[in-house]
């Protein structure tokens, strides 16, 4: 099947759109009309090789929502016409002794997710295409996807929004629900203020978080950051954030802390303003071979400082999807506010571009019909 994808000829930041083949979909694929797709930073990490290097012409965008058009032999969950969206997190299959213990991304019944494999695109000249990122390339007209990797989508809630929870809005929600697990009145402080630290800051605030303090390096989002529930802001490149927070919080540090970036000393200064009570949860990274802990000393653990990490905000994927979509349609989560940006899937390189100066979540509308209908053009 011939559809538009966007790929890295080469890695690097320069994305064409391109005619490709699609391949049919496998015995346990689903393939998905893409709707929108939403630009995570791990896109553009990915697809410049700053996560892990690979070979040939890659393609990215796991932020996927839309509409099932076909199905493989032995698919159950969806049929043809089902809104949905599409997720790095797997289901798991329910019943195995860790999908009972509610740790579904270890499920051994259902095969773990791989990075930087064979996509199921082909370019016209014969190359295959490396998937960067996710199970899925979704920066595309059409794509397959596992079907694990799916939840349905209810009918009232936007496929952009499908698109956002599918990935930036659950990494730093969930992280703060499932991993913090913060009290009422416990301080939390966020480093980094894009879709995930701004996620995060909704979620320190729906559990009742107070100081909740936003740090990061530009202004707007700062800015953004007051609006979603931060009740102090720090700009590293103004004050020593780690007598900032501790001046906010009496001294000690905060309860709470979360890292939802990559940089050279972020997390040592992300432990150092965290008290020594408290625990931080770390969500961005970058190589593996920067993310070396060498610079904490074990006996900095005697007080009760705990470190733990969060992947993909350590959510159960069929039972929190639908919960978040509640949320959304209560209005206790404004996902809306952090939806910067609209482009049709052939100015994708303008989006992603536009990602890198400080967009909090720009949209990538894959579909023509669905542009026109949303952005009025």
């Amino acid at each position: 099947m011939r559809v538009k994808l966007a790929l890295a000829p080469k890695m690097g930041r320069e994305v064409v759109v391109e005619e490709v083949e699609l391949d049919e979909p496998g015995e346990y694929d689903v393939r998905i009309k893409v709707m929108t797709c939403t630009i995570c930073h791990s896109d553009i990490h990915a697809n410049t090789g700053e996560h892990m290097e690979y070979e040939g012409p890659g393609a990215a965008g796991h932020e996927i929502s839309g509409i099932v058009d076909a199905i493989g032999s032995k698919v159950t969950y969806v049929k043809p016409g089902d809104r949905v969206l599409c997720s790095e997190v797997r289901a798991g299959c329910g019943h195995c002794d860790q999908c009972l213990h509610d740790r579904p991304w270890f499920c051994t019944t259902i095969k773990p997710m791989s990075f930087r494999v064979a996509s199921a695109f082909t370019r016209l000249n014969g190359e295959r295409v490396t998937q960067t990122c996710s199970g899925a390339a979704g920066f595309a007209t059409y794509c397959n996807a596992y079907e694990n990797m799916l939840v349905k989508l209810d009918d009232d809630i936007p496929f952009e929004i499908g698109s956002a929870l599918a990935c930036g809005f659950m990494s730093g929600f969930g992280a703060v629900l499932n991993r913090s697990k913060p009290k009422p009145g416990e301080s939390y402080a966020v480093v980094g203020c894009g879709g995930v630290g701004l996620s995060a800051i909704m979620g320190a605030r729906l559990c009742g978080c107070v100081p909740i303090i936003a740090i990061d390096t530009q202004q707007i989002k700062l800015d953004a950051a007051i609006k979603f529930g931060a009740t102090h802001t720090i700009n590293p490149k103004e004050v020593d954030v780690v007598e900032a927070v501790k001046a906010i919080t009496g001294g000690f540090g905060v309860d709470h802390s979360l890292v939802g970036v990559a940089g050279n000393g972020i997390k040592r200064t992300t432990f150092d303003l965290t008290a020594g009570y408290g625990q931080m949860v770390i969500v961005g990274h970058g190589h593996p071979r920067d993310e070396m802990m060498g610079d904490v000393n074990y006996m900095e653990f005697l007080s009760g400082k705990r470190v733990t990490g969060s992947v993909m905000g350590a959510v159960t994927l069929r039972r929190d999807i639908p919960k978040y979509m509640d949320m959304y349609r209560q209005g206790m989560i404004d996902i809306d506010a952090l939806l910067t940006n609209w482009f049709p899937l052939d100015r994708i390189q303008e989006a992603l571009d536009d990602s890198e100066r400080g967009a909090l979540k720009n949209v990538v509308v894959c579909d023509d019909e669905y542009y026109r209908e949303r952005c009025g053009k």
